[in-house]
C-alpha cells in the first residue's frame, strides 16, 4: 500500500499538493515486472467516489469504486533511448491538448500501481523564482527519479 495526495490549493498550499504515480493503462502488463511497459506517469489531482442523487432509486455502479482525475505526463525519447544519457532517467513532459491545456482524464483509482517521484528539469540554469512549493506546478519538463526507492529503481531498470 502507498499514499497519494491530491490536496487542492488553500492558504497553506498555494498550488495544492498533487502527487505523481504510476498507473496501469494496459492489463496485459503487470507492475513491477513489466516496468513502464503498459503503464504511464500521472499527476493525481482529485480522488472521488460518485454518489447517486438524493431520491434516486437507481443502482449506482460506482458507489463502491473510487475514481481519480489525473493529468498525463509523456515520456520524451532521448535519441535512440528512453532515458537521458547523463542521468539514466526518463524525461517527462506534461501532456497537453492542441489548445495548450493539460491533458487529464478520469480513471478508477485501483489502476494506480506505485507512487512516483519527479524532479523538474532545470536546464543549464535554474529559474531563481522556483521554490519547493511551486516548482512542480511551474515546470513543464521533469526527470522521473528512479533512484528514490530501491523497488522503484529495479522496476524501472
Amino acid at each position: 500500500m502507498f499514499t497519494v495526495h491530491a490536496h487542492p490549493p488553500d492558504r497553506s498550499l498555494k498550488y495544492g499538493q498533487y502527487d505523481t504515480a504510476i498507473m496501469n493503462i494496459d492489463d496485459r502488463w503487470q507492475w513491477p515486472s513489466s516496468g513502464l511497459q503498459g503503464h504511464t506517469v500521472m499527476q493525481v489531482c482529485l480522488i472521488m467516489c460518485p454518489a447517486m442523487p438524493r431520491g434516486s432509486n437507481g443502482i449506482n455502479h460506482f458507489s463502491s469504486h473510487f475514481l481519480m482525475y489525473a493529468q498525463h505526463f509523456d515520456i520524451v525519447p532521448q535519441g535512440n533511448s528512453l532515458v537521458e544519457r547523463m542521468t539514466g532517467l526518463h524525461v517527462l513532459k506534461r501532456a497537453t491538448r492542441a489548445s495548450g491545456s493539460e491533458l487529464g482524464e478520469i480513471f478508477p483509482l485501483d489502476q494506480l500501481r506505485s507512487y512516483a517521484h519527479i524532479v523538474p528539469c532545470f536546464g543549464r540554469k535554474a529559474d531563481n523564482r522556483l521554490t519547493s512549493d511551486n516548482c512542480i506546478h511551474s515546470s513543464q519538463s521533469f526527470f522521473l527519479n528512479r533512484y528514490f526507492d530501491k523497488d522503484f529503481f529495479y522496476a524501472t531498470s
